[in-house]
């Protein structure tokens, strides 16, 4: 009897001894994991090292993590590491924080805030995505990042950027347009549709569920969207795979619908700028100065027609290939960014200016009347048919 126990004894130490041996096993292998997912992070870090820490959620980050980032994005000045890590140190330690107010509806009360820290407010989302009350925020930020001009960093959704050869007098733009109806090049070929609309959100402020209703009355418009909402076909995911979703778009229409949610002053998506970097016609309907940001000629605004009116030059084109190929004569003299390129453009100026001496630190003020009321939104237009 007694060896029976002392048997079950050491079956029972040896169970024991093996589950720590796998925990310790697995902890070790954890934290070799841990250390070589971040070691990213800690590329090239030097004493002069400036800290920034991302405040928990973020829509339309795109520029990274750690100190990698700035290395692999070429700034000029590499000295910067940032993070979603709060962990990482005392929140005092970080040289600056960069907070999204969309999912951050308050201020966030941070314990032992240096009078040097940077408080950055970051966000590209319009008006009617924003909390209500920005006066809560005055004298909280530092600096600003956004889509809006007069931002301290204006983060851009893209920019397209003249190259050597780009026209600089309207009277040579019309010489290149002339160019290529000559030329032969026919970017329609093989397209066999004429218009697609990409939906989500069928209740948008900008109305634009509107227009593109009664303009399917008169042109052959296609909506593609999730669940088959706002009267379309769940056929091409943009999540799933947003490459192929767009190469099946340029490939089989001519135009696409490049309709923003939200009708303010410099709102302007990647809806316009991955478009234009495809072989199809943007149609814009948007409050930014299009013809301010694109050369001419490169895109159709739908606000310069009703949708009748709008149907029936989209029929016209469709019936020439010459006049549809006129708005493809910028292509050769023009480079488009997107919103990874811009991303890394702010954020190293960021970086920059966090090492500048003395650094220029400001109390941003005022935000309802600019982020908000001088956006001049429109909302809900009205949308006549003829």
């Amino acid at each position: 009897m007694q060896f029976m126990v002392m048997s079950k004894q050491r079956n029972l130490l040896q169970v024991v001894l093996l589950i720590v041996m796998v925990s310790m096993c697995l902890y070790w292998y954890a934290a070799y994991h841990d250390v070589v997912e971040h070691s990213e992070l800690f590329h090239l870090i030097t004493k002069e090292t400036k800290y920034i820490l991302l405040w928990k959620e973020f829509w339309g980050y795109k520029f990274g993590s750690g100190n990698k980032a700035f290395v692999d994005a070429g700034c000029r000045i590499l000295d910067c590491l940032i993070t979603d890590n709060a962990s990482l140190m005392p929140h005092e330690d970080f040289d600056a924080i960069m907070i999204h107010p969309p999912t951050q509806n308050t201020p966030y009360k941070f314990k032992n805030r240096r009078p040097d820290q940077i408080f950055v407010m970051f966000t590209i989302e319009p008006p009617s995505h924003m909390p209500r009350n920005l006066k809560v925020f005055d004298n909280y930020f530092n600096w600003t990042m956004t889509y809006r001009t007069g931002s301290t960093f204006h983060l851009k959704y893209g920019e397209i950027i003249p190259l050597d050869s780009a026209p600089s007098t309207m009277d040579q733009a019309m010489v290149m347009r002339q160019e290529i109806m000559r030329s032969g090049i026919n970017p329609a070929k093989g397209k066999t549709k004429l218009a697609v609309w990409l939906a989500t959100n069928c209740n948008a402020g900008s109305n634009r569920q509107t227009y593109v209703k009664i303009l399917k009355k008169y042109a052959m418009v296609d909506i593609f969207s999730k669940g088959q909402s706002c009267g379309g076909r769940d056929v091409c995911p943009r999540e799933k795979n947003r490459n192929v979703c767009y190469h099946l778009v340029e490939k089989t229409y001519k135009f696409y619908l490049s309709f923003e949610n939200s009708i303010c002053e410099d709102y302007v998506t990647e809806k316009f700028f991955e478009i234009l970097n495809r072989n199809i016609v943007p149609v814009v309907l948007g409050g930014v100065d299009y013809a301010a940001i694109a050369p001419p000629h490169s895109y159709i605004n739908a606000l310069d027609y009703t949708p009748h009116q709008l149907a029936e030059y989209l029929n016209e084109l469709d019936r020439n290939d010459t006049l549809y190929a006129e708005y493809f004569w910028w292509k050769p003299h023009y480079r488009v960014n997107n919103l990874y390129e811009t991303n890394r453009q702010v954020f190293c100026d960021l970086c920059e200016a966090l090492h500048s001496t003395p650094l220029e630190k400001s109390t941003v003020k005022g935000l309802q009347t600019w982020y908000m009321k001088q956006a001049y939104c429109v909302n809900n237009p009205v949308f006549e048919e003829n």
